[in-house]
């Protein structure tokens, strides 16, 4: 029931010594106060008569005076809530209510006058003015920083002994976490510490108290309209109610809802708001406030399960962003700061947004950890998940992230999309446009990413290639960008006619050039031969650098299977026409397992390289269908990948003492394997250590196959390059060039004999060089040709039920 507007003081919100000591004056004569921004707020606050309003000053330092608690029910304070989704409203607080929050943190904390604490919470905030309230109550010192949290500050008081007590939000205590050696050992002379209701991992409250070992620390959740309604002991309860935020003392009691929703009862709660219209009641008619924060208990401890308004409902099964948020936050490295919130999603209602306030290599990690996570709650959000890169947080004054903002933000920057079906071909005037022409048949969202897509090297050059030509430098990691991310980079780079041509791509080129040079009698590289076997360590590079993340990411290995058609395709087409050309048909050519005949017994074009190239593309997509495979490269890849290293080594020698290859020139997936895997394991080392690792372990390989031969100083050394110079600089038309040969040693591979041939009718004997530069020249345009004939493919089976429906 409305009553007449409350008369009340108006005090400036400043953090310092001046505010708190208003603070007591104004109580001391039982004087309603007011926190405002300035005086034109004071004199337009609804449901409130300002007197007068006070500007307190700046100064900062120790404050050491005592007051004791006031426990009249009479009006204190407004107080009014942060406002996550724009809408603050005033709460009136009695002097009774914030008396008896007090007393339950004094008891708590076992405080005394011994206190001297660093308060790390604005004077201005409830959690803020609390503390004072209570170090002053017990007759101890409080000591408000005049730069605000300073860690370094911190340390030295510690240090020296100025200080013995902290109060910090989670926020501020994980600058603490990121760098734990500027604490060192001063940690060990805290005694209290006390922790605001935002949101903590477990792991994060046992490193604290790791960091303060002899503190006794205590976190409390509460609201604005409920301070401090239950306490945590972080320093003493067992790590499985770490993630708690422990059970109401005193006369606090805690329900939970038919809906989850919290409920909360006692003296300290605060009984009215107030609007426009005057006060209103907060309670239900037996006392309780009804909250929108979501729990369950556990052996009497309360666990927030975050807002009943943030809850993400996807595809049916609901999300708290908050125990999303800690999920991934557990898997990261201390200092990255992330926020889930929710976004439209055509498909499955609610979509899931992560925002990360780091660089964008870090999406791609992020990402992964978001789909395990989600995986784990029972959710799988396909194209319903976002990350999304971004330079602060929106938070509210007291630190709590706005996720209706993010949500915003995130809307701002997603591109208007036509209809994909009517997209005119070769319209590629931004970067999500360029996806679906390189991925024709593909449905790409606007946060695909090159990986999420299932690209591998042969897309990743003809991509490269694509972008640059039309956007300019691509960005480092920017497989892993999602094509937002990548319009969002366009002209941040520097300009240059210069491009990045990485070793992976320049060696495709180097080696094809060889094989085909080999055979043109052009020149001979190595008469031990060996280009095969590094063409093959790139496919195995490529699987691991390219497709393992996301098979890891989706447990799916659909982009080793997309691999597997694109190669496939083409060859079948190949040899089809071969066929028909010389007219000499066989059957297990077509089938792509002619490599196990004697070639002597085969009377068209070889082309085994293919042919056990795909066979150990399906047995790697075997292989890493299973979870447990999975499993162990998401663990431990390097030590997964000199494992299977060792396995594939020993088990082509097993297969060879039943069955000799001899005959067949052991042009077999077992025979291959080897390389291919070294590729991997290329691939997953990182280190410095781990990069060095596999040098050795590719040195061994190579010398063990090739002895010491010219073959085996082009294979180590590509490794060798591959593994330490991930990239050169070169001007625009070489790199243009050699990825050319690079993005078409498919095609160039298919269709070299034919043009050996060719050349050699057309001039009546060897053109050795002419072979070669024609075998080049028709396979780079061969690819473009098969590239375009399978967009068109791709678009006329895209619009195929259209047609059928408007009949």
């Amino acid at each position: 029931m409305s009553i007449q507007k409350l008369e009340a003081t108006a005090l400036i919100r400043k953090n310092s010594i001046g505010f708190i000591e208003q603070v007591f004056s104004l109580n001391a004569a039982r004087r309603p106060l007011v926190m405002v921004a300035d005086e034109a707020q004071a004199g337009n606050l609804s449901g409130i008569t300002v007197d007068r309003c006070i500007d307190p000053g700046d100064k900062t330092g120790w404050f050491t005076a005592k007051h004791p608690l006031i426990h009249d029910d009479l009006p204190a304070q407004v107080s009014y809530t942060s406002g996550t989704e724009g809408k603050p409203k005033g709460i009136l607080l009695t002097y009774a209510n914030m008396a008896d929050a007090s007393e339950r943190i004094i008891d708590q904390m076992q405080m005394t006058a011994d206190i001297r604490e660093y308060v790390g919470v604005p004077a201005t905030f409830s959690f803020g003015m609390g503390r004072y309230r209570a170090i002053s109550a017990v007759g101890g010192h409080a000591y408000l920083p005049p730069r605000g949290f300073d860690p370094l500050e911190l340390a030295r008081m510690l240090t020296a002994g100025q200080v013995n007590a902290l109060s910090a939000v989670p926020t501020l205590l994980r600058i603490l976490l990121d760098a734990p050696g500027i604490i060192g050992d001063a940690g060990k002379k805290l005694r209290w510490m006390e922790i605001g209701s935002q949101a903590m991992t477990a792991d994060e409250k046992l490193r604290i108290r790791q960091m303060f070992p002899n503190a006794l620390i205590v976190q409390h959740y509460g609201l604005t309209e409920a301070s401090r309604s239950t306490f945590l002991e972080v320093s003493g309860v067992s790590e499985d109610l770490l993630q708690s935020v422990g059970q109401p003392v005193g006369k606090t009691e805690i329900q939970l809802g038919d809906d989850k929703r919290i409920r909360i009862r006692g003296p300290h709660v605060a009984k009215s708001r107030v609007d426009a219209d005057g006060l209103h009641d907060l309670l239900d008619a037996d006392g309780w406030l009804h909250t929108s924060d979501l729990g369950h208990m556990q052996d009497g401890h309360l666990f927030f399960d975050g807002r009943a308004d943030d809850v993400i409902n996807c595809g049916g099964i609901k999300v708290a962003p908050d125990q999303l948020e800690q999920r991934i936050r557990a898997e990261l490295e201390p200092g990255m700061h992330l926020a889930v919130a929710k976004v439209p999603d055509a498909q499955r209602g609610d979509g899931v947004l992560v925002a990360v306030q780091a660089g964008t290599d870090a999406i791609a990690r992020v990402k992964t950890l978001a789909v395990a996570a989600l995986q784990d709650m029972g959710v799988v959000a396909g194209s319903a998940l976002h990350v999304m890169s971004v330079d602060t947080m929106p938070v509210t004054g007291s630190g709590k992230v706005q996720r209706n903002v993010l949500a915003q933000q995130f809307a701002s920057q997603q591109p208007v999309q036509s209809d994909k079906n009517d997209e005119p071909a070769g319209d590629v005037s931004d970067v999500l446009s360029l996806f679906r022409h390189e991925f024709p048949g593909e449905k790409v969202e606007p946060d695909d990413s090159f990986e999420s897509l299932g690209g591998d090297s042969l897309h990743y050059i003809q991509f490269s290639l694509a972008y640059e030509q039309r956007f300019g430098h691509l960005p480092d990691g920017w497989e892993r960008l999602s094509a937002v991310q990548l319009q969002q980079t366009i002209g941040t780079g520097k300009q240059s006619s210069w491009r990045r041509l990485e070793t992976a791509t320049a060696t495709r080129a180097f080696f094809m050039i060889c094989i085909v040079a080999l055979h043109t009698n052009a020149f001979i590289y190595s008469t031990n031969w060996g280009a095969a076997y590094f063409l093959v360590l790139l496919a195995g590079y490529s699987l691991a650098r390219f497709q393992l993340p996301e098979i890891i990411r989706t447990g799916s290995v659909k982009t080793l299977w997309g691999t597997i058609k694109y190669v496939a395709v083409p060859a079948i087409l190949m040899v089809a026409f071969l066929q028909v050309a010389t007219h000499r048909f066989e059957l297990l050519p077509l089938l792509l397992v002619s490599n196990y005949l004697d070639p002597h017994e085969l009377k068209g074009f070889l082309l085994y390289f293919t042919e056990f190239y795909l066979q150990l593309l399906v047995l790697a997509a075997i292989f890493f269908s299973f979870t447990r495979v999975q499993n162990a490269f998401k663990a431990r890849p390097m030590l997964s990948a000199v494992v299977l290293l060792v396995a594939v080594t020993v088990l082509a020698q097993a297969i060879e003492y039943f069955w000799n290859g001899d005959y067949n020139y052991h042009r077999t997936p077992w025979n291959y394997a080897w390389p291919f895997v070294l590729g991997m394991v290329l691939a997953v080392a990182k280190e410095p250590k781990e990069k060095l690792v596999a040098l050795i372990i590719a040195m061994v390989a190579v010398l063990l196959k090739f002895g010491a031969t010219s073959a085996a100083a082009y294979v180590a050394g590509g490794c060798a390059i591959v593994l330490f110079v991930q990239a050169f600089s070169v001007p625009a038309p070489v790199k243009v060039l050699v990825a050319e040969i690079a993005a078409g040693s498919l095609f160039i591979y298919l269709t070299h004999e034919v043009m050996i041939s060719l050349v050699n009718k057309i001039f009546g004997h060897e053109m050795p060089w002419v072979a070669l530069i024609a075998a080049i020249i028709t396979g780079v345009i061969l690819a473009h040709v098969y590239a375009s004939a399978s967009r068109i493919f791709a678009r006329t089976i895209s619009k195929m039920p259209a047609i059928r429906t408007s009949r």
